[in-house]
């Protein structure tokens, strides 16, 4: 995830998935959060951005939109510049749907610290948990950096996830044909995991 995002329509969409997710299974006991937080671009790489824009989202019928108090939770965390506050935003609006989270690794991740990163993530690893890792961008690419995860990364995850845990992943779709990215991912997936991975999309990202 990236700071310039925060509170987002895909914040909204993510954390919405989120709280159905643990509705859904109620034998998971707690929702993991692993936030992979990039530095901000310089503000000669921001760009004017509609994913803030949460009223228009709502007009769209965007997912998400229906949660009201989630929707105006989102509008507080837009104002937030603070990477702790935001994460206190956070595990407040899931302490109110009774829902135990832990976020891992507040601090900023980078490509150079990924390994550092990943293993003190393995120290305190989850059971019986919804386990979101949420990159910048999403999975790994020919040349990836602080926006991507490494599918030995995913394996590593998943090996150590317990029958009852269930993980999920955050993923931008490029401008490609939908359908075909998606597939193709689901295949890299299947392959490091020897699972079968289920989605869900907005056509914008995909989980």
């Amino acid at each position: 995830m990236n700071r310039l995002f925060f509170g987002d329509t895909r914040d909204l969409f993510k954390f919405d998935l989120v709280r159905h997710i643990m509705k859904a299974f109620p034998d998971l006991k707690s929702f993991t959060f692993v936030p992979m937080l990039t530095e901000e671009e310089s503000a000669s790489k921001k760009k004017k951005t509609a994913t803030k824009d949460l009223g228009l989202a709502q007009k769209k019928g965007r997912a998400g939109t229906h949660n009201r108090e989630l929707m105006v939770d989102m509008g507080r965390l837009q104002e937030i510049d603070d990477d702790y506050e935001y994460f206190h935003g956070i595990q407040s609006y899931f302490r109110k749907e009774n829902i135990i989270v832990d976020v891992l690794h507040k601090d900023t991740f980078s490509h150079e610290h990924r390994v550092n990163y990943f293993n003190r993530m393995f120290e305190k690893f989850p059971a019986n948990s919804l386990i979101f890792l949420d990159p910048d961008t999403g999975l790994e690419v020919k040349n990836p950096t602080q926006k991507h995860l490494l599918f030995d990364e995913v394996k590593k995850v998943y090996n150590l996830m317990d029958n009852q845990s269930v993980l999920m992943i955050y993923q931008h779709l490029p401008r490609v044909t939908r359908e075909g990215y998606i597939g193709k991912r689901c295949r890299e997936l299947a392959a490091v995991t020897h699972s079968r991975p289920e989605t869900i999309t907005d056509n914008e990202i995909v989980f």
